[in-house]
């Protein structure tokens, strides 16, 4: 995985070096750039090495003579294959690296060559024949490619920091998308935090003209589409599905652990990350490496997979490694923001990040079990789905009666069943999209409204449920059920799963690889009858659990989703509430006009009186807060809790 970045423009090599300086950890093995002074076209990129660790595989990379050049993040499973179909056409290679494949296919086929490739990645191809800048990314969003259009220049980067470090983008604040953040806890793509800054949406590319200097974006591939290259069709009976699925997911883990680096995954309790490591065990002629948290401590008893993983590690005979991750570092916590240049609410960033810290010094490269949620219906939003089908005759009434008993339940020890049955009950008012917004986050849009202040910006935001109702609309899935899938895929993991793991797992130069995300199955399996997943009983993640049955622990079958999640409820009383007293003061809080300081301040009494559960709201002001004084202030959060 690497870091790229580049423009359009009259910026100059001073510029480009410091865009590319920017992204320096997520390629600390190398780093080049490329200039043509003619076009104004500047590509810069950080590389860490993973195929052909040599010099061969510097970049940005050009054709000889060089009117085509390259900067490329990613990995490319199925190169090998493509490289021996290029040199059937007479094409040559001076290294063995994906990237310069990569390079020729799109000489020899155009923009169309996208299609062929089986991967995660993101890149800018500058062709001065053509008078064009090709920007591209992959199927499902694994790897991230931000850019920005302005009136001098046109910048780009596999993060926001580097387009702002062309000192082009000016840091003027996206409000609504900062709206829509307090109910994802991410900020929903194309839209980042920033005015005019976007995301290169997964799966499409961007063709940036030169000499009228404006771009198209196009689609190349949907997840509810057709391209079903993983063979079985769609109405495929169950026992042929299983087989399908066996068979296909080893080829595509056998396909992800080619590496010329280190490699090992990481592990929890879970289904999806023990079929992988069952899968690399047995195409592995060596001991797998794996690695998962610990959390120590009764009260963190319900977080902990611990147990779970080493049975499966000692199973499949692992070389493993347990990371203690029960006490946090408040200021480390805080200071992640650094990474993400946007706010970033979701608690798991924090567990990411010292995983792959902790792991850096023994493997380069890491596989998870990332998606098999999202396409096997894992999360308990999808039961809450089936549930509100048979109970839909019940009148709105008698769930709003409901939810105001169980609101005044206090919430002893931060009971996560009691808050999933009131989210439960909230989520039985609305339509499907706001439903299915009350079932999986935490701010609805009355409490919105109440926390906002004007901002000094007029702010009359658009309700955001407009994310997951265009997704809706369009889906081409005929199933309920399989079109939360799609919303999911499209939003919680591109932009909430995936965003935390690229962005941690490259703060420390390591490269993470989602055998689940590979965009033939994620299609054949939105495909698939609802059924195959969530049977009649309540049962999810049913096709897996019969596909890789003998891989799985006995008791896995039987156990409730613990997810990979922070203790957050604990951490914010114990070592984040602090923050309200020392930095995000009342009287910063009305200084600055953001926010209204009384609903903050009832959150935060009753999280620590024990009367509820407002750990994520309050979470999400705090890394709010903390985006806001680094990246639009310009200052450093600089705060340590006792």
């Amino acid at each position: 995985m690497c870091g790229i970045c580049g423009f359009v423009g009259a910026l100059g090599t001073d510029v480009l070096e410091k865009m590319t300086i920017a992204l320096g950890h997520r390629g600390p093995d190398d780093m080049g750039l490329f200039l043509s002074d003619r076009e104004k076209v500047g590509l810069g990129h950080t590389r860490l090495s993973i195929l052909d660790l040599s010099d061969a595989g510097h970049q940005p990379m050009c054709t000889e003579p060089g009117p085509v050049s390259l900067t490329f993040n990613g990995e490319i499973y199925n190169f090998l294959e493509l490289r021996e179909e290029l040199e059937k056409e007479g094409v040559m290679f001076r290294s063995h690296t994906d990237t310069e494949v990569v390079l020729h296919a799109y000489v020899r086929w155009g923009n169309g060559f996208v299609k062929k490739l089986n991967g995660i990645f993101a890149f800018a191809l500058f062709d001065g024949r053509r008078g064009k800048l090709l920007l591209a990314r992959d199927p499902v969003g694994v790897k991230p490619l931000y850019y920005f259009q302005g009136p001098g220049a046109f910048v780009f980067g596999s993060e926001i920091k580097a387009i702002l470090a062309s000192g082009a983008c000016p840091r003027d604040i996206n409000w609504q998308a900062c709206y829509d953040y307090f109910t994802y806890l991410f900020v929903p793509g194309p839209a980042t935090a920033f005015k005019n800054v976007f995301q290169v949406p997964p799966a499409h590319f961007l063709e940036y003209n030169l000499r009228s200097r404006s771009f198209t974006l196009e689609r190349y591939w949907r997840p509810d589409g057709n391209g079903l290259r993983c063979g079985a069709s769609n109405a495929a009976d169950f026992a042929s599905s299983k087989e399908h699925l066996r068979t296909q997911f080893a080829a595509i883990v056998r396909r992800q652990m080619i590496s010329d680096a280190p490699l090992g995954m990481f592990l929890s309790g879970g289904i999806d990350s023990q079929i992988i490591a069952g899968l690399m065990a047995k195409a592995s002629g060596r001991q797998v490496k794996t690695f998962t948290v610990v959390f120590r401590g009764k009260e963190f008893a319900s977080y902990d997979e611990s147990r779970d993983a080493r049975l499966i590690a000692l199973k499949i005979g692992a070389e493993h490694r347990e990371i203690d991750v029960s006490v946090p570092d408040p200021a480390e916590m805080l200071d992640l923001v650094k990474y993400f240049d946007q706010p970033f609410g979701n608690p798991t960033f924090y567990l990411m990040y010292l995983m792959s810290k902790s792991v850096r010094s023994e493997i380069k490269v890491a596989l998870c079990g990332a998606g098999g949620d999202e396409l096997f219906a894992g999360y308990p939003r999808y039961k809450a789905l089936r549930w509100s089908k048979r109970l839909d005759w019940i009148p709105e009434a008698c769930w709003k009666a409901a939810g105001h008993v169980l609101g005044a339940i206090p919430s002893m020890n931060y009971d996560r069943s009691l808050r999933r049955a009131r989210k439960f009950l909230a989520g039985m008012q609305g339509d499907l999209a706001e439903r299915y917004l009350r079932w999986t986050y935490f701010f609805d849009e009355d409490r919105k409204k109440g926390l906002f202040a004007d901002c000094g910006a007029g702010l009359r935001p658009r309700a955001s449920a407009y994310v997951v109702r265009e997704i809706l609309e369009r889906s081409s899935l005929g199933d309920v059920g399989n079109r939360i899938l799609h919303v999911d895929v499209e939003t919680f993991l591109a932009d909430n799963v995936l965003e935390y793991t690229d962005k941690m797992s490259m703060a420390s130069g390591l490269e993470v690889r989602v055998p689940y995300l590979d965009a033939d199955l994620v299609a054949w399996s939105l495909g698939l009858p609802f059924k195959f997943k969530l049977n009649g009983r309540g049962e999810s993640k049913v096709l897996l659990k019969e596909a890789f049955g003998d891989l799985l622990l006995k008791a896995t079958r039987r156990l409730p989703k613990r997810g990979f999640n922070a203790p957050l409820a604990f951490w914010v009383r114990d070592h984040l509430a602090a923050y309200f007293d020392e930095v995000m003061t009342q009287e910063v809080v009305r200084r600055e006009g953001i926010f209204r300081w009384e609903p903050i301040d009832q959150m935060r009494t009753a999280h620590r009186l024990g009367r509820a559960d407002y750990s994520h709201e309050l979470f999400s002001i705090i890394m709010f807060d903390a985006w806001y004084r680094n990246y639009i202030l310009g200052g450093q959060t600089a705060w340590r809790s006792a």
